[in-house]
């Protein structure tokens, strides 16, 4: 693979890391919310047909779509979005690092087993994760 098409690679990575981390932000947002809830954010429901004849009173945990309209009115939109710079920090390189080394491996595996086939793209996709981890405990122990 020449080093052009390795920047191709690193900056497809790139661009697809942070366009998913973008578009997945907000479903993060209202799952952390809705994870962490407190009880400010349940629901009272009063049922009228006891035998007794009183209310009752029952805690009930809001759904994802309760959540983001919750969020959406109290905080604004801009709130979905919270987390998301220290996300794509994270999400940029490694979508980069993984990509390009999935590329590099699908090209000289299509050499060993048969071109563009499951096990090609089985083994490549291991190859390019274990990659990234080797490389992430690389950059880690640096800065022990």
């Amino acid at each position: 693979m020449s080093q052009r098409d390795t920047l191709v690679h690193l900056f497809a990575g790139v661009c697809g890391g942070t366009v998913g981390a973008i578009l997945t932000c907000p479903l993060e947002v209202v799952k952390t919310r809705l994870q962490s809830s407190s009880v400010t954010l349940y629901i009272s429901e009063v049922h009228l047909n006891t035998m007794a004849g009183a209310s009752v009173n029952r805690i009930v945990s809001p759904g994802p779509l309760h959540c983001l309209k919750l969020i959406l009115e109290k905080e604004g939109p801009r709130s979905l979005f919270r987390g998301l710079g220290p996300n794509l920090v994270g999400v940029a390189p490694s979508r980069a690092i993984y990509f390009a080394a999935y590329s590099n491996c699908k090209e000289k595996l299509n050499d060993v087993f048969d071109p563009d086939s499951t096990q090609v793209r089985t083994i490549s996709a291991a190859m390019a994760e274990i990659h990234y981890c080797v490389f992430l405990l690389n950059s880690n122990h640096h800065y022990k």
